[in-house]
């Protein structure tokens, strides 16, 4: 049998099926060792750029094609090497099946697209930006499946350089939707730096997603510019977890309500633009559903009553004070099990007493 027709034996249009979610974003095909398409992206007249190999039993059998704007990027070549590894190990017999009825061949890019993200994530600097005046706090916790939670926190470069705020999760797990939020974190990125305000920032990432992508996963997205001269927070959210607004003054914690749809779901995005003022001793507490939904062994979900009790223990303290003990409060809830879902926290507090100019607070 030839190197082509081991190839030709797996599903390569089920393999392929994961990168359809970013539509014309990145076009993905599969050509043999001449050079003739296999499955994917119809060749045409833009180059294509390969960048993954495929052999079956020490011989080469196919190349993986790129092409689309994220073709360049370094996610892509990452999937596509992964790929290549994967499509290598099936045909030349080193997949006998997957659990759970899933194609062995998407499992197993699964597995390598995990490997690279936890890699990749091993070298982001969880580092918040340096905030006088504030204190900022930060976890990430990666599930087992290879996911789309992601958070960014910068300076803005503009008059009194404001703080942005983000955080998003696709509606889905697995291959696809580690794709489209890679894709998309750039997308928002580069929205948040051109846009007027929350808001519309997210209005632009939706017109894109809407317009350019097919596949049925949606992001949750949450905007938030923070003036860190005057404490005004405004924040648009789509879909996603409303933050916790937890007083200096000790009364009671409440929710920053005013949410519209998810991000790519509809071509009209309706979101609300909500205002917020940090005081001084004031704290913000933004989240993924990952730490509510987390699991205890008997299947109970932590949920917002548990949260609650977390913050209430640890609100007194510093904004790590705060991520440190809904933590522990998850991990001891949930007998430090696999977290079934990522789990993101971000925390920002301003600081009861003036910093003096130049000085950071702790």
């Amino acid at each position: 049998m030839t190197p082509r027709q081991h190839l030709e034996r797996i599903d390569l249009a089920a393999v392929l099926a994961p990168f359809a979610v970013l539509g014309d974003e990145l076009r993905v095909a599969i050509q043999d060792a001449d050079g003739h398409q296999l499955a994917g992206d119809v060749a045409g007249e833009e180059p294509g750029h390969a960048a993954g190999l495929i052999h079956a039993h020490g011989e080469l059998a196919g190349r993986i094609i790129l092409r689309g704007p994220g073709a360049a990027t370094e996610l892509a070549r990452a999937a596509a090497r992964a790929l290549g590894l994967a499509l290598t190990a099936a045909a030349s017999g080193g997949i006998a099946g997957a659990p759970g009825g899933e194609h062995p061949v998407s499992a197993l890019l699964e597995e390598e697209l995990a490997i690279g993200r936890r890699l990749q994530r091993s070298f982001v600097s969880l580092v918040p930006p340096d905030v006088p005046g504030y204190d900022i706090a930060s976890h990430y916790e990666a599930a087992r499946e290879v996911g789309g939670d992601f958070f960014d926190l910068f300076r803005l470069r503009r008059r009194g350089k404001p703080l942005s705020i983000v955080i998003a999760d696709v509606t889905g797990k697995g291959v696809a939707a580690a794709l489209l939020m890679a894709f998309s974190r750039p997308l928002l990125h580069a929205a948040i730096d051109h846009a007027a305000g929350p808001a519309e920032a997210l209005q632009r990432t939706n017109q894109i997603l809407v317009g350019e992508r097919r596949g049925s996963l949606f992001i949750t997205a949450l905007c938030a510019r923070l003036d860190v001269r005057t404490g005004v927070l405004r924040m648009a959210n789509a879909g996603h977890e409303p933050p916790l607004f937890i007083p200096g003054d000790g009364s009671e914690p409440a929710l920053l309500l005013g949410s519209g749809p998810l991000l790519g779901a509809f071509r009209v995005l309706d979101v609300p633009e909500v205002e917020a003022s940090m005081a001084p001793g004031d704290m913000v507490l933004f989240y993924t559903d990952g730490v509510t939904d987390a699991r205890s062994p008997s299947g109970e979900r932590f949920d917002d009553a548990r949260l609650l009790e977390a913050v209430q223990r640890a609100r007194r303290g510093t904004a790590h004070d705060v991520v440190r003990e809904i933590c522990e409060a998850v991990s001891q809830f949930s007998m430090a099990g696999e977290p079934a879902d990522d789990i993101t926290i971000v925390a920002i507090g301003r600081h009861r007493t003036r910093v003096a100019r130049g000085k950071v607070g702790r």
